[in-house]
């Protein structure tokens, strides 16, 4: 049995270090081509990293690239997730030709890849008239169908403030029956905070018909964004861009039934729109109150508190809630003056407001923990918040009232109390601190044996009734996990509250990178684990169409934009949703569904 025991510990110990292991490798699509011939050199990473660096690709033409693609394994409950960063290439000389590494950081560390090898061959006059001549043909046909299928970007206003709110609309235009519409480039938005409010992949899109030059399309609305730029300047709303697979008219018919009726074939097309400069103006210097700390919009605010009378080492509830409309979103607990005598804990954050076409509009409410040490009266100053009003683009100052609390002495004194960083660390010294007893103590005679003892007897019995009791724990926990199914069901709560407190650790230590990623994996493996999804087949679609089935579609809607936005904050953090709102979400997608599954 010790046996036994001990190499579980060693294989789970060495298995650990397995998962932890980094990976980073290059890989060539293929090892000799062509002089002219595309070919695909990809670089994969079994973790996060950051500050990728390239290879030179001077002896090559650059065709595309970097072409980003993640995957996702869930073994035994561990998420594991690698990405893989892809260049495609055409050779523009023969010879043996040497690719140097690429470089990624990961925590702090410099990993690269080997070096590659490839051979280019001259190619041979068929082979590259051949190609020259499918190059030419696709640029044809190509260019012919943009001019059927395009997509126009529209933006309410091309000037703007820092924080002031801008919609962008792209609408689809068409002449052809389009099919399996795929995400081909998303806008980064770099610059900008934004909020998704319409798409063609959750959305249902309605079309109708809109002249355009000389034709007649048919337009629909096909994703639309609220952006809040961040920083002055030329900003840029990048392009959209998807692929359809559209039916259009063979050119030449085939046959006799084809001249009379006509013939249609499928051919990829890829739709994008231009991209657009916004002027972004900074926020007037003169007049800025000292206290500004980024509100753009129109706002009122009051301060709160459960209770006004009390007595010491008491909790109060204190919130400030700032309502109104504007960039909301973008809006931190501020740091309120208590009085040096009270104990406040880190702010809690309640987001209860609608982000729509025109804004986000509502109220953010912070509430605040606060424990009096001492008796007597205190006074809580009037809260000032600041904000810039666009209507007459200026600064303008509001103050909440002030709150007074009325503190009678209490129980415990102040010097039994252990000052902590979270509330659950309070806890009382008199109860961690035990007197040295020196009256009343039996000690045993030297002369007097355990072996053979009442007590030594009632040790054996009940020695022998724990042994027994251990067993038939283990063998109902063997019994247990023969049902797999059920095993992994039971322990996707467990395992999801696990990762999300992980995740509130990395928040805590301001670690945002690998706070998204434990976020997404609780997410994953939470839902795949409910649901018995299998690794192979594991992806957000899987999921939401799990979800849909279980009459849950609101419930895949807020998931797909939890998942959306925890992928997109590790590659564009100044995009990304405020990390305590997505933590919220999270939480509240694991409890939804629980609460569901056990109505």
């Amino acid at each position: 049995m010790k046996r036994i025991l001990i190499t579980i510990l060693l294989l789970v110990s060495c298995s650990g270090l397995w998962a932890t292991a980094v990976k980073f490798e290059a890989k060539l699509s293929h090892q000799t081509v062509e002089v002219g011939q595309r070919f695909q050199i990809s670089f994969t990473l079994n973790t996060s990293g950051g500050n990728f660096k390239s290879p030179s690709f001077d002896k090559f033409r650059v065709l595309s690239g970097p072409n980003q693609s993640s995957s996702t394994q869930i073994i035994n409950g561990n998420v594991s997730r690698s990405f893989t960063l892809s260049y495609i290439l055409q050779a523009t000389e023969a010879g043996n030709i040497e690719i140097g590494p690429a470089s990624i950081q990961v925590e702090g560390e410099t990993y690269k890849t080997r070096n590659q090898n490839i051979k280019v061959v001259k190619a041979s006059s068929n082979s590259a008239n051949a190609q020259r001549n499918r190059q030419q043909q696709r640029s044809q046909t190509g260019e012919a169908l943009s001019k059927e299928v395009f997509i126009r970007a529209f933006v309410d206003k091309q000037e703007a403030y820092v924080g002031e709110k801008i919609t962008v609309t792209y609408k689809l235009y068409t002449r052809l029956r389009l099919a399996n519409p795929q995400m081909e480039a998303m806008p980064a938005l770099s610059g900008f905070w934004h909020q998704e409010l319409r798409s063609i992949f959750k959305d249902e899109i309605q079309f109708k018909q809109e002249r355009f030059g000389n034709k007649v399309f048919d337009v629909a609305e096909i994703q639309q964004n609220v952006l809040y730029p961040q920083r002055s300047g030329e900003l840029i709303v990048d392009p959209l861009k998807l692929k359809f697979i559209a039916t259009v008219q063979r050119r030449k018919a085939r046959t006799v039934y084809e001249q009379m009726f006509g013939s249609y074939e499928r051919k990829e097309v890829i739709a994008a729109s231009k991209p657009i400069k916004v002027k972004v103006k900074p926020l007037p210097l003169q007049n800025k109150p000292d206290n500004f700390t980024g509100a753009v919009g129109v706002f009122n605010a009051n301060l709160l508190a459960n209770k006004e009378s009390l007595k010491s080492n008491e909790a109060i509830d204190v919130q400030l809630i700032i309502e109104g409309k504007g960039n909301l979103p973008l809006l931190s607990a501020p740091k309120l003056n208590f009085p040096p005598d009270f104990e406040v804990y880190d702010p809690e954050t309640e987001s209860k407001f609608k982000t729509n076409y025109n804004g986000s509009s509502g109220k953010k409410i912070f509430n605040y923990l606060v424990i009096p040490r001492h008796a007597g009266e205190y006074d809580v100053a009037p809260f000032e918040f600041s904000y810039f009003d666009l209507k007459s683009e200026s600064y303008k100052t509001i103050n909440t009232e002030g709150l007074n609390f009325q503190v009678a002495r209490g129980a415990e004194e102040e010097s039994l109390v252990y000052r902590a960083n979270r509330k659950q660390d309070v806890a009382l010294l008199e109860d961690d601190i035990r007197f040295i007893h020196t009256n009343g103590v039996n000690l045993l005679a030297a002369n007097e044996l355990f072996y053979g003892s009442a007590a030594f007897y009632a040790s054996l019995i009940c020695s022998l009734g724990l042994i027994l009791l251990l067993w038939m724990i283990a063998k109902k926990r063997k019994e247990k996990q023969g049902d797999t199914v059920g095993l992994r069901k039971s322990r996707a709560n467990k395992l999801a509250k696990k990762r999300l407190t992980k995740a509130k650790k990395h928040l805590d230590q301001n670690e945002k990178t690998a706070f998204y990623e434990e976020i997404s994996e609780a997410l994953f493996g939470y839902y795949a684990d409910k649901y018995n999804i299998e690794k192979a087949a594991l992806s957000q679609e899987k999921i939401i169409e799990t979800l849909q089935q279980d009459d849950l579609k609101e419930l895949g809607e807020e998931l797909k934009v939890a998942l959306d936005a925890a992928e997109m904050a590790r590659f564009a953090p100044t995009s990304a949703i405020e990390p305590t709102v997505l933590y919220e979400q999270a939480m509240g997608l694991i409890q939804k569904s629980e609460n569901h599954k056990a109505s």
